[in-house]
């Protein structure tokens, strides 16, 4: 099954409202990716904004022109030429990124080649996953934030996080937080801080809601510093998670290793793709580290997370919800769970 074609473009979609946007302008720009083969079938892949022109280059460029004639179903070989030929040094980026949006891909071509969804291929371990709802955006005014938190629990979601560190002080984010979990009783509760604070701000923001029983809170430090991470866990009792954006998987074994996190967080949209998120899963297991989905990109992780006994609970973020306007086809979200489709493949499709 030879690969005849890699095309990948870039697409901006305009949110739903402007708070959705809270990443700026880019927050919903993405990259797509497309791998036919001489047989007929085709595997769609993503990956995120970062760098997407750049992204959207190198896989129809270089890597294009380098898969041309390969097999599609040998994914470790095809990772390890393009490691070889485009990352000989071991950096991220723009090579992760791309090979990311290629490797689910080539999953799904797989999936389609042998008729069963990837969830089954990896381990079939469930047949849904449970999902939170990240809806906590920092335009909302706190009677919005509230709103929108109590609105996703009563749609059935396991969760609600919202995100701190953006632009507001310590003492608002954390009156914000106790409202919401005034509003919302025994729910759930997670915090994103996407990479805001230094150890001392986390600290200080952890202090003052160390009583409104949060599930995790999410990149709280710059950098996503591994013994900065291990300084902060011990220091506060809120669980810490990270991973979403990370692009080594040294990175994920390091942070193992340092004992800096209660939760990891891979996305198979950014991490290098299903290859590199099942390498993580094994070590996160054999750490006894749960792992839980951050970053978006439901469609895209949830077969690992609902295929491989270790995945745990997936995001769904609102800041995505225009995406799906793009599908053809996705997963259906029934009693809190995405549900595994049944369909070959990764079990989504984008639009023409």
């Amino acid at each position: 099954m030879q690969i005849t074609q890699v095309e990948s473009q870039v697409e901006h979609i305009k949110p739903r409202n402007d708070a959705d946007a809270y990443a700026g302008a880019e927050s919903l720009t993405y990259v797509r990716c497309r791998v036919t083969t001489d047989e007929g079938i085709t595997g769609d892949g993503v990956t995120g904004r970062f760098l997407a022109d750049q992204v959207a280059h190198l896989l129809n460029g270089g890597i294009a022109a380098t898969l041309k004639g390969t097999n599609a179903l040998d994914i470790e070989a095809i990772t390890a030429q393009l490691a070889k030929k485009f990352n000989p040094r071991q950096s991220t980026g723009v090579f992760v990124s791309a090979l990311s949006a290629l490797d689910l891909a080539l999953w799904d071509i797989k999936g389609k080649a042998v008729g069963q969804p990837v969830a089954r291929l990896i381990g079939g371990a469930r047949a849904a996953v449970p999902a939170y709802a990240t809806v906590g955006l920092p335009a909302y005014s706190e009677t919005e934030l509230v709103a929108a938190c109590k609105k996703a629990l009563a749609d059935g979601f396991k969760g609600a996080k919202i995100l701190v560190g953006a632009g507001r002080g310590i003492a608002e984010d954390a009156q914000r937080i106790r409202a919401v979990r005034a509003a919302i009783g025994n729910a759930p509760l997670m915090l994103d801080a996407n990479c805001a604070y230094t150890v001392a701000e986390a600290k200080r923001l952890a202090a003052r809601v160390a009583d409104c029983d949060i599930a995790f809170f999410e990149e709280p430090l710059r950098g996503n510093d591994i013994p900065s991470l291990a300084e902060l866990r011990r220091a506060i009792s809120i669980p810490l998670a990270s991973g979403q954006m990370i692009q080594s998987v040294t990175w994920f074994r390091d942070v193992l290793a340092a004992g800096a996190l209660d939760i990891l967080q891979p996305n198979a949209a950014f991490c290098g793709g299903i290859t590199a998120m099942l390498r993580i899963l094994a070590l996160a297991e054999a750490h006894g580290v749960p792992v839980t989905g951050a970053g978006g990109f439901e469609a895209a992780n949830l077969p690992v997370m609902a295929g491989h006994a270790h995945g745990g609970m997936l995001e769904v973020h609102g800041a995505h919800v225009a995406l799906k306007a793009r599908f053809a086809t996705h997963a259906e979200f029934k009693e809190g769970k995405l549900q595994v489709p049944d369909a070959p493949g990764l079990g989504f499709s984008l639009k023409a």
